[in-house]
């Protein structure tokens, strides 16, 4: 059984920007020989707080390291002022939130009667979210989403859509729960009706750049009765750091621009809808939350709501899960606590719409 773990938490590039390089086994372990000839590299990094080197995992000859000195380089550049909120754990996995604390905007949740009036308002800041991994368990992601691109086999084009990410400054989380890659709030109320199934012909794609060469091509969609679009899964292998760079700037750019959110307005929704702490857990046991978690978030989601002066809603609910998965221990790793985030958005929507 995995062990429960807290993930550590930091406002400093430097605890996570630390030197890691891929290093070849043979170099590294002379005396020995390895009959896994599939993994052939080691991902070795300095943290600051180590005192030898660490070896976060074995991989391929092709694999690609993804630094997080290059993500941290490359959002200085693009992004400009920004904060960084960072959870990581010392097995190499990370989860960034990159901030613009100009770009907020306020959420308001109905007042308990007879209340006074909170002094804490409920403000949101623009963010992107990155996952990272050292160790080769998690894929890299950008929020929430693995690089892809989106390819026209035709002349036809469908605009790309970056998603919006939201930190938010009363749990200081990122928030992981999106639905901005659909066309419209139509779109996203018949996706949830059929079952939030993993194809759909109206959803957005973030378009990425790597070359078609480097490109395995896992699928095929027909999109309407004139364009097919390949869907395209990029990996961790066979990219060099100035492909990164260059995939990278190109999103950040587009996550710059991007200004109008469906997640923001069901954001809003949520915080309209109040309820009962009983219907609030059988909401988290419908999205199979762990019973510790359950009612951690359940007390979260009470605290807030005193807090904020407000009653229970479906926004403090959502809230208070996503506290309990980033700053409690269990022995999910990071994108699993990504999809437990995200499906308690979805259902909650559901029941909303």
């Amino acid at each position: 059984m995995a062990k429960a773990k807290v993930l550590s938490q930091t406002d400093d590039w430097n605890q996570i920007a630390f030197p890691v390089q891929l290093q070849e086994f043979s170099a590294l372990m002379p005396g020995y020989d390895s009959v896994a000839r599939d993994r052939q590299k080691f991902i070795v990094g300095r943290p600051p707080q180590a005192t030898k080197p660490v070896i976060f995992g074995l991989q391929g000859k092709n694999y690609s390291l993804f630094p997080n000195q290059l993500i941290r380089d490359v959002a200085g550049r693009v992004l400009g002022r920004h904060t960084l909120q960072a959870s990581y754990s010392d097995q190499g996995e990370f989860s960034l939130t990159l901030t613009l604390p100009e770009e907020r905007f306020e959420v308001v949740s109905p007042k308990r009667p007879g209340s006074q009036p909170s002094t804490t308002p409920d403000t949101l800041q623009k963010a992107i979210i990155i996952t990272n991994s050292y160790s080769g368990k998690s894929p890299f992601t950008i929020q929430g989403k693995v690089l892809s691109t989106q390819r026209s086999i035709d002349t036809t084009e469908i605009a790309p859509r970056m998603r919006i990410s939201y930190y938010r400054l009363v749990c200081g989380n990122g928030l992981m729960g999106w639905a901005d890659e659909f066309m419209s709030l139509d779109e996203y109320v018949q996706w949830l009706a059929e079952g939030q199934p993993t194809r759909h012909t109206n959803v957005r794609e973030t378009k990425t750049f790597f070359e078609p060469a480097r490109i395995e091509t896992t699928e095929h969609v027909e999109v309407g009765q004139e364009t097919t679009l390949a869907y395209s899964r990029i990996r961790h292998t066979g990219f060099t750091e100035a492909d990164f760079e260059k995939t990278l700037s190109g999103m950040f750019n587009e996550f710059v621009s991007a200004q109008d959110s469906l997640t923001a307005q069901m954001y809003t929704r949520l915080a309209e809808h109040t309820i009962k702490r009983q219907r609030a857990e059988s909401y988290l046991k419908g999205v199979k939350v762990p019973k510790k978690l359950v009612q951690l978030a359940l007390e979260r989601m009470d605290e807030e709501a005193g807090r904020l002066a407000a009653k229970p809603n479906l926004w403090l609910l959502y809230n208070g899960l996503n506290h309990a998965l980033f700053h409690q221990p269990t022995s999910l790793t990071i994108n699993q606590r990504y999809d437990l985030d995200g499906s308690l958005f979805h259902q909650l929507n559901q029941a909303v719409l």
